[in-house]
């Protein structure tokens, strides 16, 4: 038996165990992954909305009457119980579908490439459309067009020599297709005798009574009695619509991502059944793979016995997943395929040097014969997704200590790229790899995940899955490089394979485990998980993973903005670039204008737009020979540069800001603020499967370098380097472990005194997080809140806050004390929750606070954001008696003029603000007239930030009402606070008796004073009565 499998399940029980196990890790997994798919916003369109759809046979949909049959009537079935829609198919040649798409009688065509957008322009041009195409972001599938002979004729693969002698036939309607320039695409057939036909039926039918000799047909048109000769095109196919049907394929996006989630065979599924069916596009042999074939009915393969547990070695026998894929690829090749089993990938090579084998397969790819020469390798038979085992809540990281097979070559290779510092020590196996892990030897273990999860069926209850990663882990087959003509059979073949067939051999080995299992007893039991199940899930994982960029398309290379490259464009010639030169000669950088939204709100689109038109032909004056740029998206512009020193990289882009600003300001006067990331390639080289450069990895890491840049009013740069590779792995962490952080009890409610700067009391306070992780120790807020504002765990801390407030008022209050109001800070994300204001009310009464000692505060930058449904949600506020604050007030490009609109109490004038302009004439004029305005408007004015003696002096002169800041007091834990309010509040009480003392003494004095002087005015008339009796008066 196999050394690898040494353990073998054989009983009913054990078989239905693992069955459990499989389920148990991969649904929560699975869930996991749908709530992360419906967290997507999705455009709304209105519910039963009738979307009318081109059809035409090269598109995918055939109409017969009433009923629609082919690959893209299949998807809209599917896509219309997801929204509901109803789609009318209207079938036409492909100029007359133009006609109606132009004249908007039709809404979508399916299934069209890139290639095929040029023949649209033009047919579109040709019907008065100006307008531009667009394409769907997902795609569909496949599709190419290829010249076909019958299966039995003579003519071989791209023997162009003998097909130009014969007549081809094509439909009239495909003219634009397969003539773009008024001649066939392939040069060495355009002396073929070419017939056009009006139906495919009777095309068919001359093909088969050999009128004509070849068809030129699109892939969709599947016949099953003929042979592929000449391929022309290959190509992903997507939706296309006009300007007018771009929320239609918003909506078509959303429900084909929706589908390739829940069913992500579907799309292989379609592929077999419409074009791949009865073995439809097989492909032809050349004349020396025919001789190859038929002198060589038995192909000897050799296997690497540790590729995988999923295999059995029986003697020279070798059974399971890999042994059914190479009988299906023999089956299909035309040759008898033999197994024999070797100890290692070494050993495999060695025996096909010695001619024991024709070819390898088992843990074979590009990275793990890389060390052999003279070898190729094919297109991979299996794609699996790259999955980690570890412990509940491991995490990698560059510090994590990896285990890996031996046999999984690239995926140790990728790891590397990826994380460079990772120590990564490899194993015979995978039960090898989970037994280092556990044993405390390793943190994680990456292997196929296939792979990973039949060994998890072990006494490994401890770990489960923990990662899934991007890249894919490939199985494909070598061969020497002289065999050609085994190579050219091999890939033909691996081409008609079913897209499944490697997975469902692998699933049925899973669930098998080569015992004396009753499959039918089996299947009865578990055939509802079967179906639901394990397959989906598995492809599920890497579906997403690889879609979830979901970016926008460009259909065109023109950014149709600047009239320069398209972001698709720039990808292209920027690959083009490093397949042509040494990447370590490039580097990266991405830049964008500061607040750049501001200058759209107060200049206007179109000033906007002028002002990215002149960046653009900046730019472009400054690039140097092969150099490419693009604009991203809305003012991103990525720039492939040439490789320098910081120095020298530094005053290139510095003297591309520092042209545009001059440029700009001939236009208008505003200052612009550039901030740019720079990553050199030879930083983050990631070796694709087609040994492409990831420009995408690249510019990732611009981002993240360019992240690390503060708010400044210059131009700044950021290069990525291993200390901001560090500062990412550090977020990352921190972000994983934030909601248990919380659980924890963490984070913590610290309290910063407001004062009046009359009473020179505190009358109010801040309400501020603080988080001491047992991890990491204190984190400063700078250094989480901007990732909690990411990843939306913002939103439960300001409730967490809330909360610690109104508890705190709840137990003041019960303690006889007046509350002082106290402001929250609330993030702009609460605006997409419908909820908002009631878990606001549920938490305030729940202790039973009065609403106006609650001061909601909102930062400035949300007003430019959704100003109109943040005022209804202010509104609201405001009537149920909660307290308002514009925060940050100068933080941006505030206009005075939003004051009004605003139901505002408060509000709050940035530290910057205010440190930045009341050390010049005219800014301690505008800080003045800011608060004068803000009076008249009934809101009071604080000064947040106040640090000098000088800044408290020159707020009291213009009566603004109160400060926070370093002056005064620090923010500090609510236990600090209240010692510091309620001596504050003795203090006032103090000063409030001692002047009600006061006031009494001098009341007490007048009082005494008047009776004085009462007394002194009766003595005279008293003395005068006296005398008048006879009476002498007393002397004094």
């Amino acid at each position: 038996m196999n050394k690898r499998c040494s353990q073998e399940w054989s009983d009913r029980s054990c078989t239905a165990w693992l069955a459990r196990r499989i389920r148990n890790r991969l649904l929560p997994l699975l869930a996991a992954l749908m709530v992360a798919l419906a967290a997507f916003p999705v455009p709304a369109m209105a519910e039963g909305t009738t979307v009318r759809v081109g059809a035409n046979a090269d598109f995918g949909i055939s109409v017969n009457g009433t009923n629609a049959t082919g690959f893209a009537a299949d998807y809209f079935r599917e896509i219309g119980k997801r929204t509901g829609d109803t789609y009318q198919y209207v079938s036409a040649t492909e100029p007359e579908l133009a006609k109606k798409l132009a004249a908007g009688e039709v809404d979508i065509i399916p299934c069209v490439t890139e290639q095929e957008l040029s023949s649209w322009k033009s047919l579109m041009a040709e019907q008065g459309y100006d307008g531009e195409l667009y394409l769907s972001s997902f795609s569909l599938m496949t599709k190419f067009s290829a010249v076909y002979v019958h299966k039995d004729s003579s003519v071989t693969y791209s023997d162009l020599e003998s097909l130009r002698t014969k007549r081809i036939g094509y439909l009239a309607e495909d003219q634009g297709m397969f003539f773009p320039n008024g001649e066939f695409l392939t040069p060495g057939l355009r002396q073929a005798e070419f017939v056009a036909y009006n139906t495919e039926e009777q095309m068919h039918s001359d093909f088969n009574s050999g009128k004509i000799d070849a068809v030129a047909k699109c892939c969709f048109r599947s016949w099953s009695d003929d042979v592929i000769v000449c391929q022309m095109s290959t190509a992903e196919c997507y939706f296309m619509g006009t300007e007018n049907s771009k929320d239609i394929l918003d909506e078509l996006d959303e429900a084909v991502g929706g589908i390739m989630m829940s069913d992500s065979s579907f799309s292989s599924n379609m592929y077999e059944k419409y074009v791949s069916r009865f073995g439809g596009q097989r492909y032809a042999y050349t004349e020396s793979e025919k001789y190859y074939v038929t002198n060589n009915k038995k192909l000897t393969i050799g296997v690497n016995i540790q590729s995988s547990m999923l295999d059995q070695v029986d003697g020279n026998t070798v059974t399971g997943a890999l042994a059914e894929t190479m009988n299906q690829l023999g089956e299909i090749a035309g040759m008898e395929i033999r197994l024999v089993p070797y100890d290692s990938i070494k050993d495999c090579v060695s025996a096909m040097k010695a001619g024991e084998v024709q070819a390898i397969c088992g843990g074979v790819n590009s990275a793990s014969v890389a060390q052999f020469s003279g070898i190729r390798v094919s297109a991979p038979y299996s794609k699996t997704p790259v999955a980690a085992a570890g412990k509940v809540g491991a995490s990698i990281s560059e510090r994590s200590r990896i285990a890996i097979p031996i046999s999984d070559e690239d995926i140790s290779v990728y790891l590397s790229t990826v994380y460079p510092n990772a120590p990564q020590v490899r194993y015979s196996d995978e039960r090898l790899c989970l037994d280092a892990v556990k044993n405390g030897d390793a943190d994680l273990a990456y292997a196929s995940a296939y792979d990973l999860i039949y060994a998890l069926s072990g006494d490994y209850s401890d770990l489960d899955i923990v990662d899934v990663r991007s890249t894919l882990h490939v199985e494909c087959i070598a061969m020497p490089d002289s065999e050609k003509d085994l190579a050219g059979i091999i890939g033909k073949s691996l081409v008609v394979m079913s897209t499944n067939s490697a997975l469902v051999n692998t699933y049925s080995a899973m669930l098998g485990n080569g015992g004396g299992v009753d499959s039918g007893d089996f299947f009865s039991d578990y055939l509802v998980w079967i179906v639901s199940g394990v397959i989906a899930v598995l492809a599920a994982v890497f579906v997403v993973v690889c879609t979830m960029a979901f970016r926008s398309r460009r259909v065109a290379d023109i950014d149709s903005l600047t009239g320069g490259r398209s972001k698709r464009k720039y990808f292209e010639d920027t690959r083009k670039i490093l397949k042509k030169t040494n990447a370590e000669n490039w580097a990266i950088a991405l830049f964008d204008i500061d607040k750049f939204k501001y200058v759209n709100d107060r200049l206007g689109y179109e000033e906007g737009n002028r002002m990215l038109e002149r960046l653009h032909k900046t730019i472009s004056d400054h690039l140097e020979g092969e150099e490419v740029f693009a604009r991203m998206s809305d003012d991103n512009f990525v720039l492939t540069i040439k490789n320098g020193t910081d120095v020298e990289l530094t005053s290139r882009l510095n003297s591309i800001f520092a042209e545009f600003d001059r440029r700009n300001s001939l236009f208008v006067k505003y200052p612009v603020v550039f901030s740019a990331g720079v990553c050199r390639l030879n930083q983050c080289i990631h070796e694709s499967h087609h040994g492409e450069v990831d420009i995408n990895s690249a510019i990732d890491r611009c981002k993240i370098a360019k992240s690390t840049l503060k708010g400044t009013h210059y131009s700044s740069i950021a290069f990525y380097d291993g200390s901001i590779r560090d500062r990412a792995l550090r977020e990352k962490d921190y972000e994983n472990i934030m909601p248990a952080a919380l659980e924890r009890h963490e984070f913590q409610c610290y309290l910063q005194p407001k004062y009046g700067l009359r009473s020179r009391n505190i009358e109010g306070a801040e309400a501020l997080i603080r988080w001491n992780s047992k991890d990491f120790g204190f984190i400063s807020p700078g250094d989480f809140i901007p990732i909690a504002e990411k990843n939306g765990f913002v939103v439960e801390l300001d409730f967490f806050i809330l909360e610690e407030v109104c508890r705190t008022m709840r137990r003041w209050i019960d303690d006889g004390k007046k509350p002082v109001v106290v402001s929250v800070n609330q993030s702009r994300l609460h605006l997409n929750y419908d909820d908002y204001i009631w878990r606001l009310r549920e938490i305030v009464d729940k202790y039973d606070i009065p609403y106006e000692y609650i001061e909601l505060e909102l930062t400035e930058s949300v007003f430019t954001e959704n100003s109109e449904k943040l005022l209804k949600i202010m509104h609201k506020l405001h009537e149920i008696g909660f307290k308002l604050s514009l925060d940050d007030f100068g933080s941006g490009y505030s206009s005075l003029n939003m004051l009004k609109d605003m139901p505002v109490d408060v509000v709050k004038i940035d530290k910057e603000f205010f440190s930045d302009t009341m050390n010049t004439r005219k800014g301690r004029a505008v800080i003045s007239t800011v608060v004068d305005l803000a009076n008249n408007l009934d809101m009071d004015v604080i000064s947040e930030g106040v640090e000098t003696k000088e800044q408290v002096e020159f707020l009291t002169e213009i009566h603004c009402a109160m400060v926070q800041g370093y002056y005064f007091a620090k923010p500090m834990p609510i236990v600090d606070f209240e010692k510091l309010w309620f001596a504050d509040l003795d203090d006032i009480r103090r000063k409030r008796d001692a002047a009600i003392e006061k006031q009494q003494q001098r009341v007490d004095e007048m009082e005494h004073a008047k009776e004085s002087h009462d007394g002194q005015e009766k003595a005279p008339e008293q003395g005068a009565e006296d005398n008048s009796a006879g009476v002498a008066p007393l002397e004094k």
